[in-house]
């Protein structure tokens, strides 16, 4: 695999209900983040490991299903392989 793995952060937040449902939810859990925290994950094109183990936590919580590869750039890396 040659490819940049890419995480579709935008959609990731849409998800979760946007800026500040994402911020509260993640409060709720023991995260300290601000909704601008979490426009920051856009603008930086990256998200720290602690509030992506707080989103599985609350989708867990939910009862939602979070599969981080579902965000990622994973099917058109297959299709480049072939």
């Amino acid at each position: 695999m040659s490819e940049k793995i890419i995480l579709d952060i935008n959609t990731l937040i849409r998800d979760f209900g946007g800026l500040t449902a994402v911020s509260r939810r993640l409060r709720s859990v023991g995260n300290d983040i601000s909704a601008n925290g979490v426009d920051k994950w856009r603008r930086n094109k990256s998200i720290p490991s602690k509030h992506l183990c707080g989103l599985a936590v609350i989708a867990r919580l939910d009862n939602i299903h979070f599969d981080l590869v579902d965000y990622t750039n994973i099917r058109e890396i297959e299709r480049n392989d072939k």
